[in-house]
């Protein structure tokens, strides 16, 4: 879902997500699972629920983001 092709909404995209997420995360030191969906339904719109765990997917991978099993929430990682 990463590639986009003629019929995909760059505002739906996972890199625009991604952005949006970062942007919650950097302003709150954690966040749950769930609020942080809610967050981007709310500020993006229904459809970007759609790209919103390979968006997550994506941050964890660029080591952006940590995952606490414990409280089913996510951390910014500051690294540079």
């Amino acid at each position: 879902m990463i590639k986009p092709d003629r019929h995909t909404n760059p505002d739906f995209s996972v890199i625009n997500i991604s952005a949006f997420i970062l942007r919650q995360l950097k302003s709150q030191y954690d966040i749950s699972y769930d609020k942080l969906l809610e967050k981007v339904i709310k500020g993006m719109g229904e459809r970007a629920k759609e790209n919103y765990p390979y968006a997550l997917s994506f941050l964890f991978l660029m080591g952006k983001l940590t995952y606490r099993e414990t409280t089913d929430s996510f951390l910014y990682n500051e690294t540079e």
